[in-house]
């Protein structure tokens, strides 16, 4: 048995979560409903799904030496999270973004620099990579993430990927991957609105190491998921119905959950329903840093 559950190598940032009845027309002054602060990306918000069903988790990110890599930090230490590797760079801006969220939906309003961040191998080198059991990258760094992966997979440990767009390395990422479960924007990005998401999780599932377990799948949003593995055909899973007030990060709770329960019970359908059901629930609540509620109480939902 591994020391650590999880850990992970991604994006960390400060999120400004704004909840409005509508959204604002051309010079329209408008009062927000609820404006919230909160860390945010999905490495680290899948950790803390992680630690908050007992997981012990450490993450590797940039942040600056600013109010705002402080309160990213600090945010991630109450959540449990070990932040011992957390890099911070003098003259780097800690990455901050503005949410707005109106009738269920969000818009995100990234940085004029985007979400570039200066993380290196040597930020991240000290992880516990050979006594973890599992790794979760986001295909930011892909670089860094890759060899991080090939350390992981050497000692037995599970490499779990969640990416929303296409970007440069992640067919080489995915190559060193045992569970890679992708946002419907990545394959609508590529194939168009009308893509076959059955089609999609096979080609990936072809493309996963043939040493693992090849869990591929697609989330669906409101749609639910679709997933299969080297050991279950594919299958798809319903979105559950709530009463959804923010979406954001509901992806990232999905990876954290479905990482916790597959490392639990090693059922690609069980994990699937655990986090369909995980995330439907986050977004009944603001932000990514929702509350969740117990897991046995989501398990028995089930």
């Amino acid at each position: 048995m591994s020391n650590w559950d999880a850990i992970g190598v991604g994006l960390v940032v400060r999120d400004f979560c704004v909840l409005m009845d509508r959204y604002p027309d051309s010079d329209e002054k408008l009062p927000a409903r609820e404006i919230h602060e909160v860390g945010g990306g999905p490495v680290p918000t899948a950790l803390i799904t992680m630690a908050r069903f007992g997981r012990k988790t450490a993450i590797s990110g940039v942040v600056g030496n600013d109010f705002g890599g402080r309160f990213i930090v600090d945010g991630l230490e109450r959540e449990g999270l070990n932040v011992d590797h957390i890099a911070v760079r003098e003259g780097f801006e800690s990455q901050t973004s503005v949410i707005v969220v109106e009738n269920g939906r969000r818009t995100i309003l990234e940085a004029p620099r985007g979400v570039d961040f200066p993380l290196t191998w040597d930020d991240v080198r000290a992880l516990p990579f050979e006594d973890c059991d599992a790794l979760l990258v986001d295909a930011r760094k892909v670089d860094v993430q890759i060899e991080a992966a090939k350390r992981v997979r050497e000692a037995g440990g599970l490499v779990v990927l969640d990416c929303g767009h296409p970007r440069a390395g992640v067919d080489e990422l995915v190559a060193l991957t045992d569970v890679a479960i992708f946002s419907h924007t990545y394959p609508k990005a590529l194939f168009g609105p009308d893509y076959d998401a059955e089609a999609f999780v096979r080609k990936t599932a072809e493309k996963l190491p043939t040493s693992g377990p090849a869990i591929a799948g697609v989330t669906l949003g409101a749609g639910g998921c679709a997933l299969t593995s080297r050991d279950e055909p594919f299958f798809r899973l319903p979105g559950v119905r709530v009463k959804a007030l923010d979406t954001t990060g509901a992806g990232d709770v999905f990876h954290g959950a479905f990482t916790h329960a597959y490392l639990k019970a090693k059922s690609v359908a069980d994990a699937a329903k655990f986090a369909n059901l995980t995330a439907a629930r986050k977004c009944e609540g603001m932000t990514g840093r929702a509350p969740l509620p117990r897991e046995a109480e989501l398990w028995e939902q089930i």
